[in-house]
């Protein structure tokens, strides 16, 4: 029963986990779908650092104050930004917008990290399967043979159960790699919404890389631009140029009572700021946010310089390995060929051929896998000096 359910599984999950990717479907497009709408730009009042203040007083005693007279006070007031402010402020929006595109590539960097993790998980599952298919397949035929020649007595008992028990486990490891490339196919589709994957992934890394250096890594200049802001607020705030300055017209009006008239006045007021705000509280926050930043910098700095010479080493190792395994998969292919004509000849028995065949599939599984984890390391190496797709 249970190998039953094995066969149907393959039979049934597995030409759905094989279909031929959607090669119109590139990474980019992927991107770009996965991307949020783009913000509409930050535009900043260089001249009012607030809205408009409308004040009403009304005083009135009718006991004594003008012999039982009112008086009414109509005022309206502005916040106007001094000159260093509105520089401050101009080039503040610049940052905002500038941080708003650079968060956007910082969002794309991610994605894109995480697109080539779920695209080479894809490929070297496939990879996987298939070569489980192929070697239950050579098992298969084996066991069958081995049947035949049990029957005729030319095969013992004991080489017979050997392939019978390679054949269970390579069953087994099949059922566990549908499942796994069955998982990656799901992770896929929740992460990009599509039912197919790129089949020309490598193509598309290509085209990004390779990277130059970390230097222009898109966390690095946001950060950058973070510290900048920081410190221009400092400067700001420490020389007080937040305060604004008040600008104002009051409408007056006076009635009187038996001895004096009724009287109506107009004027302006205007207040300008004296001094700096050194040693102010906003000046030492400012200069508390600023040392954050700074360190934040420091730290970004240390770590994207280390993940830079991570993925280095990553990617000469795969490279190196990916060598190793190739060069051994040629030799396993010649002494295995030998074996094949061996076994033909009957100066080989299964159980021998089946000590040489299985390290021989699972080094072609390694090869196979190796060039996928070698082009990931590649992506990696590229991605750690901040290219996206």
């Amino acid at each position: 029963m249970q190998r039953r359910l094995i066969w149907w599984f393959f039979s049934v999950c597995s030409p759905a986990l094989l279909a031929a990717p959607n090669p119109q479907l590139s990474a980019t497009q992927i991107l770009d779908r996965l991307m949020p709408p783009a913000e509409q730009a930050v535009e900043l009042d260089l001249w009012q650092q607030g809205p408009a203040q409308l004040g009403v007083s009304h005083l009135s005693n009718r006991a004594g104050l003008n012999n039982g007279g009112d008086e009414t006070e109509l005022s309206l007031s502005l916040a106007l930004n001094r000159p260093a402010n509105q520089r401050y402020l101009q080039q503040w929006q610049q940052d905002l917008n500038g941080r708003q595109q650079q968060s956007r590539q910082v969002l794309r960097w991610q994605l894109t990290a995480e697109l080539s993790q779920h695209l080479a998980t894809l490929a070297e599952q496939a990879l996987v399967l298939q070569a489980e298919q192929e070697q239950l397949q050579q098992l298969q035929a084996m066991v069958r043979q081995g049947a035949a020649a049990f029957a005729a007595g030319e095969q013992t008992r004991t080489d017979q159960l050997q392939l019978q028990n390679a054949l269970i486990a390579s069953q087994a490891r099949l059922a566990v790699a549908e499942v796994q490339q069955q998982q990656a196919v799901l992770a896929w589709q929740q992460f990009s919404g599509q039912p197919d994957w790129p089949a020309r992934w490598p193509e598309a890394i290509a085209a990004a890389g390779p990277a130059a250096d970390w230097t222009q890594h898109p966390v690095l200049q946001l950060q950058q631009l973070e510290t900048s802001v920081a410190e221009r607020t400092f400067v700001r705030d420490s020389a007080g140029a937040q305060n604004p300055w008040q600008a104002g017209i009051v409408l007056r009006q006076t009635r009187g009572g038996a001895q004096m008239p009724d009287d109506t006045a107009v004027g302006l007021q205007f207040s300008v700021p004296i001094g700096s705000g050194a040693g102010s509280e906003q000046s030492a926050v400012a200069q508390s946010a600023m040392h954050t930043q700074q360190l934040k910098l420091a730290e970004t700095l240390r770590q994207l310089r280390q993940h830079w010479f991570d993925a280095k080493a990553r990617l000469q190792a795969a490279a190196v390995q990916q060598d190793a395994i190739n060069r051994q998969l040629a030799q396993s292919n010649q002494i295995q060929q030998a074996a094949e004509a061996a076994l033909k000849a009957g100066e080989l028995r299964s159980s021998d051929w089946l000590r040489l065949f299985l390290p021989h599939a699972d080094l072609k599984k390694s090869a196979a896998v190796a060039a996928v984890r070698l082009q990931l390391a590649k992506t990696q190496f590229d991605q750690a000096g901040g290219l996206a797709w």
